[in-house]
């Protein structure tokens, strides 16, 4: 990549307040307010200062809108912790069957164990000095406010290195203002998310660095594969990330060193990665929703080719290189389709197509945009201008560069049309709009703080604040409220039906099997010590199927079907949405009596309703 970066970047901050040369570098001339500079944040100490000042920052305000005291995020925050508790209390690493949910036979989870061991390792260290119920709530309510300072610092490096002067700063800001990219690091998140996004960010920083890039390249290496043994929800821009280096390469023969120190670290990395995490019995393995043989062959082959080609970069013609490198994303593709060819369809390949009208299809995170402007209206708003935001930040930012445009800019415009397009399709993807957008929009605004406005600090943190997404998606949607008729989201269930407080009375029950909702299952793991038919996960989706049958069949069918799954206790929650046809023994038990072969066991008005199974021998007339 060539270092295009402007000599004012690489050096020590600057503060001068007029077009006059200090006496002394760094001193200030201060006239008068309007005329103060914005700080010149590029310098790596600067850099590091502001990330600091941006977490504190943001892990305060988020404490302030989040309590400390929440009992779980969702449902993936549920099953995690029930998880990390099985770890904790002995279960062995390579023992990863969940034994309470569909027993006895229990359900392999597409899950990383090194995050499991993270969290668990959390846990452990804190134990001696404040106890198994303290280190608990603290891992769970600072593990994600802990990723939030290695996420920021990346995007500032992206902003740092895409930007000129004023775009450190500018981002800084923009970190700051929009609390919306931090959903996936509010306390009591423990899930995959938040990680994998750090991982995408950090990737992105190291393939856009201009000095020491070999070493920023392997760093790169190992947050691709750290990423990905945790989850391949960004398994698109990890691929990109990994075409620019292979771009470059071919572009100029002196980013061998970088592509070659990638290539190596991403090849070993997916191995030892998988290798660690996976027991040795499923190596040969190959799965669509998780690091496993067939994409570490892909990677393997990515990174071993890359570094094949930049090995020979130095007396190879240009055609050469280029050949090399097709023939290595060729090998890629080749290695993971070839092993697993139902990984074309995603990672929800193996899930049974059935489930998808009743269950997966209703899942908020997977769902599209135009349905969120419905569920989370405000959210989707701000979402949408984001989107337009980011896009037109890297148009503009290409624009400054056509006769030339770096690899680096290339590849964020890339990873925001894709991350738009995913974005579009399925919820879960805008937290990458926001995090490959944000230091590209705040890149976008230092070039204009630095040209329109002079590099003047209070015109530009205006700036700033006009460009937030937050503050334009809200300003929208309050005015479309006051001409048009306000969007109302549907209530949630969650305050009631996943509250510790309802599961109270069933964890004084005899220990059984429960047949719910999918969704209630991680919360009955996790509150209670029962076990569950199902859980709200793709593997799982013949139980799911079951269960629903359950549900759905007649009154006069129904007792049969219950049985065949084991259940002890069914359980439901009245306000919960469920997609059961009329007359379905789901809809009946809602409108009362049970049946006689269901007791009753919660009071009237509870948040969840709890019936026995009875034995075939207590029911009267039998």
């Amino acid at each position: 990549m060539v270092d295009s970066t402007p000599e004012l970047l690489k050096g020590p901050p600057t503060f001068v307040a007029t077009g006059e040369a200090p006496a002394l570098r760094g001193a200030a001339t201060w006239r008068t307010p309007h005329r103060w500079p914005t700080p010149d944040l590029s310098a790596t100490g600067w850099l590091i200062a502001a990330a600091l000042v941006a977490w504190i920052t943001v892990c305060v305000i988020l404490v302030q809108m989040y309590s400390l005291q929440r009992p779980l995020g969702d449902t993936d925050d549920a099953m995690r912790l029930v998880i990390v508790r099985d770890l904790i209390a002995g279960r062995g690493w390579y023992d990863q069957v969940v034994p309470r949910v569909q027993p006895p036979q229990g359900a392999w989870l597409h899950w990383s164990r090194l995050l499991d061991g993270g969290l668990a390792g959390t846990v452990a260290l804190l134990r001696p000095f404040v106890g198994q119920a303290t280190a608990e709530w603290a891992m769970r309510d600072f593990w994600p406010l802990a990723w939030i300072l290695p996420a920021v610092a990346s995007a500032l490096l992206v902003a740092r290195n895409l930007g000129s002067r004023s775009a450190v700063f500018l981002t800084a800001l923009l970190l700051v203002f929009n609390t919306q990219l931090y959903r996936q690091f509010t306390p009591g998140r423990i899930d995959h998310h938040n990680i994998q996004i750090t991982m995408t960010v950090m990737a992105l920083a190291c393939v856009l660095a201009t000095r020491n890039r070999a070493r920023w390249a392997a760093l790169g290496g190992v947050a691709t594969g750290l990423g990905l043994a945790v989850g391949l929800e960004a398994l698109a821009f990890q691929a990109l990330i990994g075409a620019a280096y292979a771009l470059e390469l071919a572009r100029d023969r002196t980013a061998a060193r970088p592509a070659a120190a990638y290539g190596l670290t991403l090849a070993l990395s997916a191995v030892v990665f998988m290798a660690v995490q996976t027991p040795p019995w499923r190596w040969s393995m190959s799965f669509c929703d998780a690091l496993s043989l067939n994409l570490v062959a892909g990677l393997a082959a990515a990174g071993l080719g890359l570094a094949l080609t930049g090995a020979v970069a130095g007396r190879a013609p240009t055609w050469v290189r280029l050949a090399l490198l097709a023939a290595t994303g060729a090998a890629a593709v080749a290695a993971y389709l070839g092993l697993d060819p139902r990984c074309l369809q995603g990672p929800f390949a193996e899930m049974d197509s059935r489930v998808r009208p009743f269950w997966f299809d209703h899942i908020q995170e997977v769902q599209a945009l135009p349905r969120m402007l419905t569920l989370a209206h405000l959210a989707a708003v701000i979402a949408i201008v984001m989107t337009a935001l980011g896009l037109g930040a890297s148009i503009f930012l290409l624009a400054r560069e056509r006769s030339r445009p770096r690899t680096g800019t290339l590849l964020v415009g890339a990873c925001l049309v894709v991350a738009a397009i995913t974005a579009y399709l399925t919820w879960r993807m805008q937290d990458y709009v926001f995090w490959i957008g944000m230091p590209v929009l705040g890149a976008a605004g230092g070039a204009l703080a630095d040209g329109w406005l002079k590099g003047r600090i209070i015109p530009s943190v205006a700036l700033a604040a006009l460009l937030s997404p937050a503050l334009i998606g809200s300003a929208y949607d309050s005015v479309a409220d006051t001409v048009g008729k306000p969007v109302k989201a549907p209530p949630s269930p969650g305050p009631r039906c996943f509250s510790p407080s309802a599961y109270a009375t069933l964890a004084t029950l005899p220990k059984g099997v429960v047949l719910s909702a999918p969704d209630s299952g991680p919360y009955v793991l996790a509150f209670t010590h029962h076990s569950v038919v199902v859980a709200p996960y793709h593997r799982l989706s013949l139980k799911i199927l079951a269960a629903h049958q359950a549900f759905n069949a007649p009154p006069s069918l129904a007792e049969p079907r219950v049985r065949a799954l084991g259940a002890d206790y069914v359980v439901d929650c009245a306000t919960y949405p469920v997609f059961l046809d009329a007359g379905s023994f789901g809809l009946r038990l809602r409108k009362g009596p049970a049946p006689a072969w269901l007791q009753t066991l919660s009071k009237p008005g509870a948040a969840l309703t709890i019936y026995r199974v009875r034995a075939p021998a207590e029911i009267t007339g039998r």
